[in-house]
């Protein structure tokens, strides 16, 4: 009966139509992803994708290794050389410029994270610092969260200053380096593409009980000797089945697409890499699949919710709304009601782990300091499995009209 179900879904019209779509959204993404790695050589010929990321990471592994204080030092007199051969300030020159530091541009971006305003990024930070503060990168990161989380800007408790600082001073140093922007690329489109996918996703099982309604199938299911028990059991594991092999069956596939082109290399090192302020002391493969994690438990609620409001109103009109309404107007809803302690708990927020990484959001539970998707993740995957039997218990209940 579960086979039957979910071929029941996929030979309707318009879900055959949204696959094709969203096939089509996986290749655009994924080609969007690819083209963010770009490459100039000596001539000033521009490339993206394959080749590029090939010369990049030829390149750039030509530093890989630990962060130390000499290589950071080593980097500045780098820049620092080349800044000088420049002969003018010329489009020509800036270009020749940009192509000899490809390869350190990274460990650059790491200089200027450290030496640039909290919240803000300053490119030229390398070249009007010393050579000494250049290399004290990992000292600049703790003292400048000890002027953000004191300066008043936000409001902090002591625990919460506790917290943070116990996690900067935590983190391993000096950072394992070697070219990662395959990942950098792939973390930059995927909570687009997951707010995409969950939206079709939610879109497919909208209809697996309404359909019955409106089908006037109702009344032959509902006859049977299964019919209302092992066959609603089956609709609701088709409805978790979809909702699951779709999303890991499409992140899958786009994570490979880009991986296999643009390389796999620098999983193993630190998320600061690309948020520099993060509080997870985490890898960058470790953070990719935190935010796949929490893609899939809000996809998963969504679509979840999706089925119990099929069931409540018999409309797959309604229904398809819903997960617009939770992935979609949850997030406009944040901008205008300037009540965060609310905001921070909403299910779009399951699809925003990307942010948190970038910044930090934190709660105290029972004492404790933690961060808000570490709460509201095991959370909704819980409220989640709750729903599948209140969506038996209703559809069970259902009375022939």
């Amino acid at each position: 009966m579960l086979n039957f179900e979910i071929k029941k879904i996929f030979s309707k019209a318009r879900n055959k139509v949204a696959m094709t779509a969203l096939l089509a959204i996986l290749l655009v993404v994924s080609l969007l992803s690819i083209n963010k790695v770009e490459y100039m050589d000596e001539n000033g010929n521009h490339t993206t994708g394959i080749t590029a990321a090939q010369n990049l990471r030829r390149e750039k592994n030509k530093w890989a290794g630990d962060l130390t204080e000499d290589v950071f030092r080593e980097v500045y007199q780098k820049n620092h050389q080349i800044n000088s051969e420049q002969l003018n300030d010329s489009i020509e020159e800036e270009d020749k410029a940009f192509q000899k530091k490809q390869g350190i541009s990274s460990i650059i971006d790491i200089i200027n994270d450290a030496n640039s305003p909290w919240r803000d990024y300053d490119y030229y930070a390398i070249d009007r610092i010393t050579e000494d503060e250049a290399a004290n990168v990992y000292e600049e990161r703790i003292a400048n969260l000890k002027d953000y989380i004191n300066g008043g800007e936000e409001s902090f408790s002591d625990h919460e200053k506790d917290y943070l600082l116990t996690k900067y001073q935590n983190l391993r140093t000096p950072f394992h380096y070697e070219y990662y922007d395959g990942w950098v690329a792939l973390i930059d489109n995927i909570p687009t593409f997951i707010m995409i996918l969950a939206l079709f996703i939610g879109f497919f099982v909208s209809g697996i009980f309404s359909d019955e309604f409106q089908t006037k199938a109702d009344s032959v299911l509902f006859s049977t000797k299964l019919g209302r028990n092992k066959a609603i059991r089956s609709k609701i594991s088709a409805g978790f089945m979809i909702s699951t092999v779709l999303y890991a069956a499409f992140i899958g596939i786009h994570t490979a697409i880009v991986l296999l082109i643009l390389g796999a290399g620098g999983s193993d090192c630190p998320i600061q890499m690309i948020f520099w302020r993060s509080c997870y002391n985490i890898t960058i493969l470790q953070g990719y699949l935190f935010i796949v994690l929490g893609g899939y438990i809000g996809t998963l609620f969504a679509s979840t919710a999706a089925m119990l409001v099929s069931v409540l109103t018999r409309s797959t009109v309604i229904a398809i709304i819903v997960p617009f309404i939770i992935l979609c107007f949850f997030p406009f809803l944040s901008r205008i009601i300037p009540l965060p302690e609310i905001c921070s708990f909403f299910p779009d927020r399951l699809l925003d782990i990307y942010n948190e990484l970038r910044d930090f959001e934190l709660l105290e539970v029972c004492g404790n300091i933690t961060t808000v998707s570490k709460v509201i993740i095991p959370a909704y995957a819980i409220i989640s499995l709750l729903l599948l039997p209140v969506i038996y218990q209703f559809y069970k209940k259902a009375e022939i009209k």
